[in-house]
């Protein structure tokens, strides 16, 4: 029995009881007389207490379920309102990508004429110009773009920002002999590009080729690889670092 019963039960047995508690008389008794509250009464008034009990408690039940019924159309409502609206957030993004996409291959002219070495020009550099050309080409692309290579550069030698705030560390190394670059360096700037500077993306940039430990290990563990093939296109061909790689675009 609910506690909506009991106190209706309680209500209906109350009155009399309190009367023959205020005037000395027993609460009950099987004998009629004098105020004494009969155990025929008792019985009739808790079937009585029954009968008014069950119309309320049938009440505060549908009431109950009507208001569960609303609380869940509401949810339901507001999910649905959610799911449309995610879906809207997804067009729009997938829209703004292809526009922004698009203006890449518009935007390639001015790329070239702005910075774009050829590889006989990167070859012939030294690491440190290697360096600066690498974020030069950053910055053509549109990035923020700074040297950080030298002493203490815990694996990183330029570090970019894109157009939605997220750093992208790079490590760059130049040969003049063709070497490959093994899973040595990706260890080292997988290990410090979020520690160290809190990048979301990390990059090995290279006028050289990757082993193919290090090519798996890359793809693995989420490290974009720039070797001869793609620094060409990046570079000579005034492709976008966004064309590129699979980088998330910044939008």
């Amino acid at each position: 029995m609910s506690w909506k019963l009991g106190l209706i039960i309680l209500g209906s047995l109350g009155l009399p009881l309190i009367n023959n508690w205020a005037s000395g008389q027993p609460l009950a008794s099987a004998d009629p007389g004098n105020g004494f509250m009969r155990i025929q009464d008792i019985s009739a008034s808790v079937t009585l207490g029954l009968i008014l009990a069950l119309p309320v408690e049938l009440f505060a039940r549908a009431s109950h379920r009507r208001q569960i019924r609303h609380h869940r159309e509401e949810i339901n409502k507001l999910q649905d309102e959610n799911r449309r609206m995610q879906a809207q957030i997804l067009q729009d993004k997938e829209r703004r990508g292809e526009e922004w996409v698009a203006g890449l291959e518009t935007s390639r002219l001015n790329r070239r004429s702005t910075h774009s070495p050829s590889i006989v020009t990167i070859d012939e550099s030294s690491p440190g110009q290697f360096e600066e050309i690498v974020r030069k080409l950053m910055e053509r692309d549109g990035l923020k773009a700074e040297v950080i290579g030298g002493r203490g550069d815990q694996a990183v030698d330029v570090l970019a920002v894109n157009a939605a705030g997220q750093r992208i560390a790079v490590q760059c190394k130049h040969t003049t002999r063709g070497r490959k670059v093994d899973s040595t360096v990706l260890y080292q700037i997988n290990g410090t590009a979020q520690a160290a500077y809190g990048a979301k993306e990390s990059m090995v940039v290279t006028n050289g080729s990757f082993t193919r430990d290090a090519a798996a290990w890359g793809a693995k563990h989420g490290i974009r690889l720039i070797d001869r093939e793609i620094l060409t296109r990046w570079s000579e061909d005034a492709d976008h670092l966004y064309q590129v790689t699979d980088l998330e675009l910044p939008i």
